[in-house]
């Protein structure tokens, strides 16, 4: 067993917890300051090796003063079991949260833990897909077993492309990973159970999305690099990455169609702390009786919690979306000079 200055105090409560009866469990942790239990749960989940034989369990019993012999050793609970555990001492509402905050915790610290879930031949069969600074991303994050196998699945090219991307990496923001990682555990999911029927803009619309979260540095540079291999794809990326600072650009014909299926309550609230331009080029393709019913919509409606403004914001892109999916819209690309 590893020296007691080694070994944190959650790691011996979590032990001592984990050799009790359900009920003898939930006695304890209620008794826990609340701000330790998240902290204990979580080392329910992942409980250190040198505590699970009997022997490990005796030590944590020796120094608690209390000899049980008898006791065996533990194992560390799954989900469902710590669930369970939680929900009789605090409620299911507690429960909920403290699992969400472990959950969480092991999203950020290991995005693509969730790989270790499926074969490896389907890994690699998925990654196959992803291109290679995806892939490289990927593998700085994953085990050196399952880089190793994804390496020797690639040609010598992209294999090289790969390993050199990795050696370059700067690491993005957790939005971003959380992004990449959702997209790529959808992919495999698909694979592993056989997807119905593929949309080809699947794929363009997570990197939009991963794009959108990304620095404006990076996210020109990698469009600049997917404009020089396909001007279309990378067109269609950008209007995938369509947002509500977007709709100070678009032309008149467009947004009164955008607008002619949007309730006025619904554009007042949209038009709360709304950038000047879009508010401009929004109020001057309405009437100057929509305009009336707009304005004494916001008047009467006065402070509105954020998360109202943002619902009412997507309802409007959700029409320039219907509209760009139709075809019926097609916003200006980037860099393209505007007239009148």
């Amino acid at each position: 067993m590893k020296n007691d200055q080694e070994l944190p105090g959650t790691q011996k409560v979590a032990a001592f917890l984990l050799s009790l009866s359900g009920e003898e469990q939930a006695e304890v942790l209620k008794r826990l300051d609340q701000h330790v239990v998240t902290e204990v749960a979580a080392a329910m989940t992942d409980l250190d090796e040198t505590l699970v034989p009997s022997e490990g369990l005796e030590e944590v019993y020796r120094e608690l003063g209390i000899r049980l012999n008898s006791r065996v050793g533990v194992v560390s609970q799954h989900d469902d079991d710590l669930h369970a555990i939680l929900a009789g001492s605090f409620g299911a509402a507690e429960a909920d949260r403290v699992l969400g905050e472990i959950l969480e915790r092991r999203r950020n610290e290991r995005p693509f833990g969730f790989l270790e879930e499926f074969l490896v031949d389907d890994v690699v069969r998925a990654l196959r897909q992803e291109s290679p600074g995806v892939v490289a991303l990927v593998l700085a994050h994953a085990s050196p077993a399952l880089s190793a196998e994804v390496l020797g699945d690639c040609e010598s090219a992209r294999g090289l492309d790969i390993v050199r991307r990795m050696t370059s990496i700067v690491p993005p923001g957790i939005d971003t990973l959380t992004t990449v990682a959702n997209s790529l555990a959808t992919r495999l999911q698909l694979l592993v159970e056989g997807p119905p029927s593929h949309d080809p803009n699947t794929s363009l619309k997570s990197i939009a999305e991963m794009l959108n979260f990304s620095n404006p540095d990076v996210e020109k540079s990698m469009l600049e690099g997917i404009e020089a291999e396909d001007e279309n794809v990378a067109s269609d990326i950008r209007e995938f990455m369509f947002v509500w600072d977007d709709l100070a650009t678009v032309d008149k014909r467009a947004m009164q169609r955008i607008l002619a299926s949007v309730d006025t309550r619904t554009v007042a609230y949209a038009l709360k702390a709304c950038p000047q331009n879009v508010e401009d080029n929004i109020l001057g393709n309405l009437s100057s009786r929509v305009r009336e019913m707009v304005a004494d919509e916001r008047e009467l409606a006065g402070a509105v919690p954020l998360s109202e403004v943002e619902e009412a914001r997507t309802e409007v892109l959700k029409g320039v979306r219907a509209l760009m999916e139709s075809g019926e819209f097609r916003p200006a690309r980037a860099g393209e000079e505007l007239v009148n």
